[in-house]
């Protein structure tokens, strides 16, 4: 049984939730289609960044690590320096990684990696076009017995999701991020073919790649207690999107409890524009105001940026490790992941202990702490006034006795 992993429309919040849908039971045709004009992004002034971002960078870049991207494609833009080509699953005839016809990977690598605002602006982007909601799969006749005829996994699947993780192993990816998500109701999770997608998952684990995805949106399609792939797998980070920095979503799906399962505000400011220019507030909607960008898929690049940072400053970390950093420096109620809290936070001792990589990493100068001298002074008068006072009993003890004798 496959199952794609398809995109909703915007819902009248007036907020661009890609990638929340339930999957649909789809055959595996081998040819792909645009039917859907792509996303026009609205432009917008350049965002302020964060107030903690120069301190953050004083810590850690990003740099020499390498961040893949599965998603809709990834635009090439001046903000993005570093962009290495991955494969392509929605026209794989004809490989497009840097064509992001949905705006929303782009989204996704700019909150990563841009230069002005990103996160992690060092690090190099691996594009991997995953799936699409502009994209439509074809039936074209083929002829029989010839390679296009054999069951070939069309685009947006779990499959193909399994095959792109497969795709930045092997370009060497140390962090991997999906904000993609496929919903089954619980009672259908046991039906779903997902041994491909473990195996994929695993091999990250053991090759020592960091996973994060998005915890999905709820809607009439995904509702809350829906089985979530792959944020439900348990070597997952899984990334809920927050309201404010006390509350979380209410589209934000909940995670099994079991999981890793943390947060981070899921709605940017503005973003990178898919057109390759400049900045946008959103996507244009039927009447050409800007619908803006807002979900799961925007929160999870921000923990993503937060794991290169670390694995920048920790090389040697396991993925177990590394989720165990994130787990333990975010906050106890709704798991908010704040990237320099993260950074400053001391690792597990599982860590500390047996380092032997060449590499140290980056370290924080902590605060001088300002001694009071004063009161050391004061103790040694002290110290020297009661000795002298011992001493002077002690003579006027000899005298007394000897005057006795």
């Amino acid at each position: 049984m496959r199952f794609r992993l398809s995109t909703s429309t915007c819902i009248p919040a007036l907020t661009l939730m890609l990638f929340s849908t339930q999957p649909v039971l789809v055959a595996t045709p081998p040819a792909h289609a645009q039917d859907v004009a792509c996303a026009v992004p609205v432009p917008a002034d350049p965002p302020a960044a964060a107030a903690d971002l120069d301190q953050v960078r004083t810590i850690a870049t990003g740099a020499g690590v390498k961040v893949a991207v599965i998603d809709t494609g990834v635009a090439q833009h001046p903000e993005l320096n570093q962009l290495i080509p991955g494969n392509d699953y929605v026209t794989p005839d004809e490989p497009r990684p840097f064509q992001d016809c949905d705006a929303h990977g782009t989204v996704v690598a700019g909150i990563i990696a841009g230069t002005t605002t990103g996160i992690a602006p060092d690090a190099e982007i691996i594009a991997i076009r995953q799936s699409s909601a502009h994209f439509r799969t074809t039936t074209a006749p083929v002829p029989d017995g010839s390679p296009e005829a054999e069951d070939i996994p069309g685009a947006g699947n779990l499959d193909t999701l399994a095959r792109a993780i497969h795709n930045a192993i092997d370009l060497g990816a140390d962090v991997i991020n999906m904000s993609v998500v496929s919903c089954v109701e619980p009672q259908l999770a046991a039906r779903v073919d997902t041994q491909d997608l473990r195996l994929a998952l695993g091999r990250a684990e053991l090759d020592g790649v960091a996973v994060v995805a998005a915890a999905g949106n709820a809607n009439h399609e995904c509702p809350p207690g829906s089985t979530v792939y792959p944020a439900h797998f348990p070597t997952v980070i899984t990334v809920g999107s927050r309201a404010d920095s006390h509350t979380m979503a209410e589209y934000s799906l909940p995670v099994p409890d079991e999981h890793i399962a943390v947060s981070a505000p899921g709605r940017p400011q503005a973003a990178l524009s898919s057109d390759g220019n400049g900045f946008t507030g959103g996507v244009a909607g039927d009447r050409g105001d800007a619908q803006p960008y807002e979900g799961t898929s925007f929160a999870a690049p921000v923990v993503s940026a937060t794991v290169a940072l670390l694995r920048q400053r920790y090389p040697d970390a396991s993925p177990a490790q590394i989720r165990a950093m994130v787990d333990g420096a975010a906050e106890p109620s709704g798991g908010a992941v704040d990237t320099l809290t993260t950074l400053t936070h001391l690792p597990p001792e599982s860590h500390r202990s047996g380092r032997d990589d060449d590499t140290d990493p980056v370290t924080v100068t902590p605060v001088e702490k300002t001694v009071a001298t004063a009161p050391r002074k004061t103790g040694v008068v002290l110290t020297i006034l009661g000795l002298f006072a011992l001493l002077s009993t002690a003579v006027g003890s000899l005298l007394v006795s000897r005057r006795n004798i």
